[in-house]
């Protein structure tokens, strides 16, 4: 539920609805102004869905799109996902990162997180898209 949280945050920000991903068909993305793709990150990488989602997509011509993941990682883990957004013709419009937590069977890394202040900066990046 912690990306799910932040896109929350977001789409309240921006006046925009979240769609969970099997609820998304591709031509569900067309005639937006700006997309967000959002994912928690697993073998430090976006679901595989996700990427499958954006690969069967027609050539986009300059569609403004935006990134955020939630991860336990600080490593950069949406590179590939940015490349795959470039190539199919979307101009990507600002990332956004937040710290997730992941709970493996001995120990819990980055517990609280999203907190309060990773919930106002991804509100904060939000604000920014519009400007």
């Amino acid at each position: 539920m912690n990306t799910e949280t932040v896109a929350q945050a977001m789409a309240a920000e921006l006046g925009a609805e979240v769609r969970k991903l099997i609820d998304v068909r591709p031509a569900d993305l067309a005639g937006f102004d700006l997309i967000g793709f959002g994912s928690g990150i697993e073998g430090f990488a976006v679901h595989p869905e996700l990427a499958s989602l954006v690969e069967g997509l027609a050539q986009q011509h300059g569609q403004r799109a935006f990134v955020f993941t939630t991860c336990a990682s600080n490593k950069d883990c949406s590179g590939k996902f940015r490349v795959l957004l470039a190539k199919k013709g979307f101009t990507l419009a600002g990332e956004f990162h937040c710290p997730g937590m992941w709970t493996p069977l001995i120990f819990k890394v980055r517990k609280g997180h999203p907190d309060s202040a990773d919930i106002e900066s991804a509100r904060a990046f939000a604000r920014g898209l519009l400007r």
